[in-house]
């Protein structure tokens, strides 16, 4: 601030010099036509002031999400910051790591260190009550996702029996033009058992399966969120039960890590495998015609714009929804390119 001071009292200066020197020299219509006014040295002066990028890098959102290792919330992360960097806003970004003392702890310090929003895709739906609740006292709005807080500002949840019928469906009608609708078809579901809402995810892959193959059988239910789980998972399911003709999961990342044993183990053309969240990979593999065939796009991308989108309205004084629910779509290879960037 002292150099761009001192930039406009110079200029200030040879404004005035420049009207003295022009007096001496000429007439007084001369000057009249030459003078420089202090207000358009000022003016001028305070060019390089006024093009400078509008930003607000006192507003901080701070964001946990509940596993980078998760795809699905690593592509949250990533939109969200780069939107938050597209509006000149600080973002901080601390990783949940699936555990519910973790997240306490993350939320705790950005209640701390004062953060503007606080954006959560909490573990469970009980353990973060109390540090919602103190962020809510000390005035700081929280935006969940997937998982509601009465205390939090906003909610955006998503239905999750349709998001586990929508994926079920995909590989029910798979089995019934493969197999035929009379067989009986075996199939393993990768889970996640810490999180409330995947009981009505595999309800619903259940009940979509169903529909079409009434007689097909799920075999075995593994906790498997991530990659490397889905990897061992898919291992110990296709020794154990190698009549598995499907696997399917409630997220991409664990079932992408099953992709991976079972293109190594060759299991072959007539096998399934499918997840939930839209990951880019996931998409990938489904345009490219592997035996990863299905998925449902929770638009991870669009996701965390919106994060900074009604983060940013909050910071103007606009209302935002206290429940938003994330609309849900089926994706297979008849419609991947539509959800591909």
């Amino acid at each position: 601030m002292e150099v761009k001071q001192m930039k406009k009292s110079l200029a200030i200066l040879l404004a005035l010099g420049l009207v003295f020197g022009l007096a001496g020299c000429g007439s007084s219509d001369s000057t009249e036509e030459n003078t420089v006014s202090e207000s358009e040295a000022t003016e001028e002066a305070g060019t390089e002031e006024a093009t400078e990028v509008s930003s607000d890098d006192d507003f901080t959102v701070g964001f946990c999400p509940m596993d980078l290792s998760n795809n699905f919330w690593a592509a949250i992360a990533n939109s969200f910051q780069t939107a938050g960097e597209e509006a000149g806003i600080q973002t901080v970004v601390t990783d949940g790591k699936s555990d519910a003392a973790t997240q306490v702890s993350a939320l705790e310090n950005f209640i701390s260190q004062g953060v503007d929003v606080i954006v959560v895709g909490p573990v469970d739906s009980s353990s973060l009550t109390g540090v919602i609740a103190e962020a809510k006292e000390a005035g700081i709005p929280v935006i969940t996702h997937t998982t509601v807080y009465e205390d939090a500002t906003c909610n955006m949840n998503v239905d999750e029996i349709e998001m586990g019928t929508a994926i079920g469906s995909i590989c029910g009608q798979w089995m019934a033009e493969t197999f035929g609708e009379d067989a009986t078809c075996q199939y393993a579901i990768l889970t996640q058992s810490a999180l409330e809402q995947t009981i009505g995810r595999e309800n619903g892959i259940q009940a979509g399966i169903k529909e079409y193959v009434p007689n097909a059988e799920c075999v075995t239910t593994v906790d498997a969120h991530t990659t490397d789980m889905g990897i061992t998972a898919a291992e110990n399911i296709l020794a154990a039960y190698p009549d598995v003709v499907a696997i399917i999961g409630i997220n991409d990342s664990g079932a992408l890590g099953a992709y991976e044993t079972c293109i190594a183990q060759g299991v072959g053309e007539d096998f399934f495998l499918g997840g939930v969240d839209g990951t880019e990979q996931a998409l990938e593999l489904i345009s490219e015609g592997t035996i990863y065939r299905g998925t449902v796009s929770l638009n991870p991308v669009g996701t965390g714009q919106q994060f900074v989108d009604y983060a940013l309205a909050l910071r103007d004084g606009e209302e935002i929804p206290t429940e938003y629910m994330v609309p849900v779509s089926a994706v297979s290879a008849e419609n991947v390119d539509e959800y591909l960037n």
